[in-house]
């Protein structure tokens, strides 16, 4: 509710705006201060850490040289070994013991018998003892015997000492005479020196120091209670790594803050200085210096916001009149009042510009109820004329009723109210079936017009022509005429012999057929034409088929392959190929429904782009179930290949026990058929050839013709005269034509581009 208004909405966006920037800003400013400050820290801390170093160093080198110099000056003159060391220890008070101490007698080496030990009491006093007298043999115990190995001098081990109640730590010399090692000058350090030193370190507050020697003990520590404890064994693992660098410790679930540890080596010992420097102090201040800095920003940012509220509230308050009377524009009230303009701003133009859309949106309202009215009468004629182009179209479902030779099922789906796609199936009388599967170049009504007219100029062309591709030519003829719209129309067009199964295609630049049996669909290989409608002198060839028992040839339109879906992919020709081979193995009985139902799952959701029309013709050959195939051959058109043939022929026919009369009857008729055939039809150029199909029903005998060689129509010989005499015989022509249709139980004949075509059916005697 508090963001309603324009005003609210800027002042606030203002604010997110400018916080995210300043956040982000911000953010990025501290990183990288943060990360200056970080490197500031390591290198100042790092000179500290060898600041340290260096002090401690120099103290130790002072005690390493005396113990030194004593060693080389004793070694010569051991009686003057006690005043030697007083001397030293005096005037050194880093030092609270020296002592020098010989071989034991009974080494075989010639050592004095006195070894002087001078030690610093705690009021500052100097005492001397003779260590040959201690209870224990000094020249047993491992120090001693370490130091007989530091010819050029060594630290030891610290350790506490229990007389003197103090942790010292001892630097040792070999003290050498002719040569030989004759005993050990043997410097006592106290460690309480180098708390001071740590002490006296200018480090930031919160910084912890401390001393190591080689085995992790705390030499010194801000601490006191750490001295000679271990160290931790996670910071001991870090100080014992490679390189000098500074060491992040992480933090613990205990508390312990993550933290810099910074060291450096204490020269001529194997000791380090540590300092330990927590994460949170190292960025304290920043984070002081920016936490003031955002309190200052968010003060300015909510300053700026009231300002920023206030002033567009101000400026945008004639907006609210305007949402107002906007608002009664939506309730339909178009008669109301504006503000008076006072000045020539954006709000000032909106205002007038609103007063304009007031009067023309009345205007507009009154357009659109006269076109809604317009459109409901265009709806209606739609809907008469999406009828009338339904009733130009043949049933969805055809069965030869006849012979029950073959079925057809077709599907036509517009992609509006009506559409440009056609087919159309009819008989004509001589056992011809026409079928055909057209797609106008356009859509809606002028495409449905033009549909209209190509398929009743089909149906009225059809009986004058001879086949397929004249059809195709004189459709062509007459649609090119008057064609103003330049319109055009692809078209498949067959025509199917429904006693014998011969199918004669051609097309005029439609999608080449599908066919499928036995085998897997495959796309027919079909020449075609250009589209009907667009060149009068256009011409087309056929192709000439035999469908086998169970096969089926489906016709469709590039609405099929052509939809999409919602990836934009097409259906595409091997989707299709794909779907018909899923369907022959199905027990489904449509396969033009099956096709559409797969194209329509394959492009749900993205709409029907174009009209979708399938057609398929299934070939059962009912009517020549039962015949047994006896002879198919082709031979060239000769009197001898001729005779030989007939020679077969009677010899199959006797095999299959054909009765005597029958046998002559078919013989007497082939001969005068394909005598005629070499005689009368020899082709202008090359050779002909005649192709003979004979089988074996349960009560005739079937015999099939086709000469590639000039049209003769036995049907249209006229019948001779016949006066019963001998000299009938002598009749020229006819006579023979006269037998053989008397003599054939049912005669048929067909002519096209391939030549002639006739079959025969001879009856068994009852």
């Amino acid at each position: 509710m508090v963001l309603r208004s324009m005003a609210s909405r800027l002042a606030f966006g203002v604010l997110a705006g400018t916080l995210l920037v300043v956040v982000v800003g911000g953010a990025v400013l501290f990183r990288f201060v943060r990360q200056q400050i970080l490197e500031q820290t390591h290198r100042e801390s790092a000179a500290l850490a060898s600041e340290a170093s260096h002090s401690i160093q120099h103290r130790l080198d002072k005690v390493a040289d005396t113990a030194q110099m004593l060693a080389a000056l004793i070694g010569p003159r051991p009686d003057d070994a006690e005043p030697l060391i007083r001397d030293a220890i005096d005037h050194n008070a880093d030092l609270a013991g020296l002592a020098a101490a010989y071989v034991a007698p009974s080494s075989g080496v010639d050592a004095p018998v006195r070894s002087p030990f001078v030690s610093r009491l705690a009021d500052g006093a100097l005492t001397v003892r003779d260590l040959r007298k201690d209870p224990v043999p000094y020249w047993e115990q491992a120090w001693f015997h370490a130091g007989l190995g530091c010819v050029s001098g060594c630290w030891q081990q610290p350790f506490f000492s229990q007389s003197r109640q103090r942790r010292l730590v001892n630097y040792s010399a070999a003290i050498r005479a002719d040569g030989k090692t004759v005993g050990v000058l043997n410097a006592d350090v106290t460690l309480e020196w180098l708390q001071g030193v740590l002490q006296s370190l200018n480090r930031p507050h919160g910084t912890e120091a401390f001393v190591i020697d080689q085995k992790g003990i705390y030499l010194a520590h801000d601490d006191p209670v750490q001295v000679g404890q271990p160290i931790r064994d996670e910071r001991l693992a870090g100080l014992s790594a490679g390189g000098n660098g500074p060491i992040r410790e992480a933090g613990t679930s205990t508390g312990r803050a993550p933290a810099w540890i910074y060291r450096a080596p204490i020269g001529g010992t194997r000791w380090q200085v540590g300092l330990v420097l927590p994460e949170d102090r190292i960025y304290a201040g920043v984070r002081r210096t920016f936490s003031i800095a955002i309190g200052v920003g968010v003060l300015a940012l909510l300053t700026l916001t009231l300002l920023t509220l206030v002033v567009t509230r101000r400026t945008l308050s004639p907006l609210g009149v305007l949402t107002d009377r906007a608002e009664q524009v939506a309730r339909g009230a178009l008669d109301f009042a504006l503000p008076a303009v006072r000045r020539r701003d954006e709000v000032g133009r909106l205002t007038h510009a609103f007063d304009r859309m007031r009067h023309e949106l009345a205007d507009h309202i009154a357009e659109l109820g006269r076109v809604a009215r317009e459109q409901q009468r265009l709806a209606s004629e739609l809907e008469i004329a999406q009828q009338i182009q339904t009733a130009l179209l043949p049933g969805a479902h055809f069965l030869d009723a006849r012979c029950n030779n073959f079925e057809l099922h077709a599907v036509l789906k517009p992609a509006r109210t009506v559409g440009g796609d056609l087919y159309s199936y009819f008989m004509l009388h001589d056992q011809r079936f026409y079928v055909m599967v057209g797609d106008v170049s356009d859509k809606g009504i002028p495409a449905a017009l033009f549909m209209a007219r190509a398929i009743t100029l089909a149906k009225a062309l059809a009986p004058r022509a001879q086949s397929p591709q004249q059809l195709l030519q004189l459709l062509n003829q007459d649609l090119c005429r008057n064609n103003d719209g330049c319109m055009f129309v692809s078209l498949l067009c067959g025509l199917l012999d429904t006693a014998t199964g011969h199918l004669t295609m051609a097309s005029a630049g439609h999608e080449p057929p599908v066919l499928w049996g036995d085998e897997v669909p495959r796309l027919l290989d079909l020449e075609t034409g250009p589209a009907l409608g667009l060149d009068e002198e256009a011409t087309y060839t056929s192709r000439r088929i035999r469908l086998r028992p169970g096969e089926t040839l489906l016709m469709y339109t590039d609405g099929i392959t052509e939809a999409t879906d919602g990836a934009l992919a097409m259906y595409g020709q091997d989707r299709m190929l794909a779907c018909l081979d899923r369907y022959a193995a199905s027990d489904e009985s449509d396969p033009a429904g099956y096709l559409l139902a797969d194209v329509e799952a394959f492009a749900a959701g993205h709409g029907q782009a174009d009209d979708i029309t399938v057609l398929a013709l299934r070939w059962h050959h009912a009517g020549a179930e039962g015949s047994a195939s006896m002879l198919e051959l082709t031979l060239p058109a000769s009197m001898e290949a001729v005779f030989d043939v007939l020679e077969q022929c009677e010899a199959r026919l006797l095999d299959a026990a054909v009765d005597a009369g029958v046998r002559a009857d078919v013989r007497l008729v082939l001969e005068e058929l394909m005598v005629n055939m070499v005689e009368h039809g020899r082709p202008a150029e090359g050779e002909a050839h005649i192709e003979l199909r004979m089988s074996l029903a349960d009560d005739a005998v079937l015999v099939e013709l086709h000469h590639d060689g000039q049209a003769f129509n036995p049907l249209l010989s006229p019948s001779p005269e016949l006066t019963g005499d001998l000299a009938d015989r002598d009749i020229d022509g006819g006579l023979g034509i006269h037998l053989v249709r008397a003599m054939a139980s049912d005669f048929s004949y067909a002519h096209d581009e391939q030549g002639n075509h006739l079959q025969l059916r001879f009856i068994y005697p009852h």
